[in-house]
C-alpha cells in the first residue's frame, strides 16, 4: 500500500501546474520515510486517531492515512484557506477517505469538533513558526489521550543544508530563511530548545534524534530554490531585499546543471514526545 501511495503522490507532483503547490508535495514526498519511521517508533495501529499540525497542502497526511487504515482517521489543521482549499482537493485525488482538513488556527478550535483526543500528533515545520512554542506544544498536548504520542520534526538554524561540491548559496539562503523567522518573531533558540520546552508544556521526552535527507540534485536544489522564492514578499516586507533573495535564487536554481552528486535537507531535529499517562 505504501509504495501505490507513494506513486499516486508522485504522479500528482508530476502532473501539477501549480509551482509552489509543488513545491509542498515535493517536500512532504522527499520526508514521507522519516514519517513513516518515526511513527513506527511510536507503534501506530491501524484504527488510531490523528492530527497534523500546521498540515499545509498535504503534510504528513499520505503517510498518516497509510498507516492508521480505512479503521482509523486523520485531521489535518491548517490556519491558511488556501492551503486547506488545497490539502481538500489533494485529499481527493488521492483517494484518503480517511482524511479530513480543517482550517483554522490550532490554538483556537473547538476539541469536540476536532473529534479528541486524538493518539498521535505530527508537527513538521510548524513549530518553527511558532511564538510561543510552549503555548503550542500544551496546545497540542491538550489534544491528546494521556499516554498518546507527539512526533515534532523540526529543521534546526545550523547545521545549513549541504551539497557535495559545496554550493555557498545554501547557507545563504538558510540564514536568511531564519532572519524572516527572527524579524516575524520567533524568539531565538527557540528550535534548539524544543526538547524544554515540550517538558515545560507538561510532555514526557521519549526519544531525541537529528539527521540530514539527502535528495537527488534536480529535486534538492528546485526545493530549495522554490522554498526562497515562496517566502519572497514576506520577506521583502519586513524589509530583507529582494534582490538578495533574487540572486540566492538564481544561485540555487542554477546548480541543477551543474554535475553535484546531491543536496541535502536542512538538519531535521526529531522528537519523540509523550503525554504522561493517566495517574
Amino acid at each position: 500500500m505504501a509504495d501505490a501511495l507513494a506513486e499516486r503522490v508522485r504522479n500528482y507532483i508530476l502532473d501539477g501546474t501549480d509551482q509552489d503547490l509543488r513545491r509542498l508535495l515535493s517536500i512532504s514526498e522527499v520526508s514521507a520515510e522519516m514519517a513513516r519511521a518515526a511513527f513506527r517508533r511510536v507503534g501506530v495501529q491501524q484504527g488510531w486517531n490523528a492530527i497534523d499540525c500546521g498540515c499545509g497542502p498535504i503534510g504528513g497526511l499520505a503517510v498518516m492515512a497509510e498507516m492508521v487504515g480505512p479503521a482509523g482517521r486523520v485531521v489535518g489543521v491548517d490556519f491558511n484557506q488556501a492551503a486547506v482549499q488545497q490539502a481538500r482537493t489533494v485529499v481527493s485525488a488521492l483517494e484518503l477517505g480517511n482524511v479530513e482538513v480543517v482550517a483554522g488556527d490550532l490554538h483556537e478550535l473547538d476539541t469536540a469538533a476536532l473529534g479528541c483526543p486524538f493518539d498521535l500528533a505530527y508537527t513538521r515545520l510548524f513549530m518553527v513558526h511558532q511564538a510561543d512554542p510552549v503555548r503550542t506544544l500544551r496546545r497540542i498536548a491538550d489534544l491528546l489521550r494521556p499516554g498518546a504520542w507527539l512526533v515534532a520534526q523540526e529543521p534546526l538554524p545550523s547545521p545549513p543544508p549541504r551539497s557535495h561540491p559545496h554550493l555557498e548559496a545554501l547557507s545563504g539562503y538558510w540564514d536568511l530563511m531564519y532572519e524572516l523567522l527572527d524579524r516575524a518573531g520567533v524568539p531565538s533558540g527557540a528550535f534548539e530548545e524544543l526538547p524544554r520546552s515540550a517538558r515545560q508544556a507538561g510532555l514526557e521526552v521519549a526519544g531525541m534524534s537529528g539527521y540530514f535527507l539527502t535528495m537527488d540534485p534536480a529535486v534538492g536544489f528546485e526545493v530549495h530554490a522554490a522554498s526562497l522564492a515562496a517566502a519572497r514578499e514576506r520577506a521583502t516586507q519586513l524589509g530583507i531585499a529582494a534582490d538578495t533573495i533574487d540572486d540566492l535564487v538564481r544561485d540555487i536554481r542554477a546548480a541543477k546543471d551543474d554535475p553535484y552528486e546531491w543536496v541535502s535537507s536542512p538538519f531535521f531535529l526529531d522528537l519523540t514526545l509523550r503525554k504522561p499517562a493517566a495517574a
